[in-house]
């Protein structure tokens, strides 16, 4: 079942990435599992690599395959327990200059997705209000957990 929630974010993501370069058509490429990535995007002027889960729960794995010279997007759904340890490794997030976590629930009434960038996110906001910030957006998307989003897809 989590091999199901796994292709339908990639698949979104896919999605995704194509609709916000209908316009400035930079994208020359997509491929799955470059470099062991989920996704990897080739655009005409960067390279972006796309890691994909339902549950960060294993954020450690994942931050320890990032760098600060290339583009990253960890894509993940929008659930109360991503959103916290989201918070909860702030500081470790911070120092990634081209990272973006995106926080999806394709199937919300409301917003679809919310974006962070931790590290232009922590320059300009303060310390005290980021965690009512980030709320703030997560609470413009309906939240979803895993099971949820599974019974949606095979249902």
């Amino acid at each position: 079942m989590k091999d199901k929630s796994h292709s339908f974010l990639v698949d979104w993501t896919v999605n995704f990435v194509k609709n916000k370069d209908i316009i400035s058509k930079k994208i020359e490429k997509i491929e799955n599992g470059k470099d062991g990535f989920d996704l990897y995007v080739k655009y005409r002027d960067r390279e972006q690599y796309f890691i994909i889960a339902a549950n960060i729960s294993g954020i450690d794995s994942i931050i320890q395959r990032l760098n600060s010279n290339s583009y990253f997007s960890i894509v993940t759904i929008n659930s109360k327990e991503n959103f916290d340890i989201v918070i909860k490794n702030w500081s470790k997030l911070i120092g990634f200059k081209f990272l973006n976590i995106i926080f999806v629930n394709p199937f919300s009434d409301m917003d679809k997705k919310w974006i962070v960038f931790p590290h232009t996110h922590h320059k300009i906001c303060d310390e005290s209000s980021l965690k009512n910030g980030l709320r703030a957006m997560f609470e413009m998307v309906e939240p979803i957990e895993e099971q949820q989003l599974i019974a949606k897809i095979t249902g």
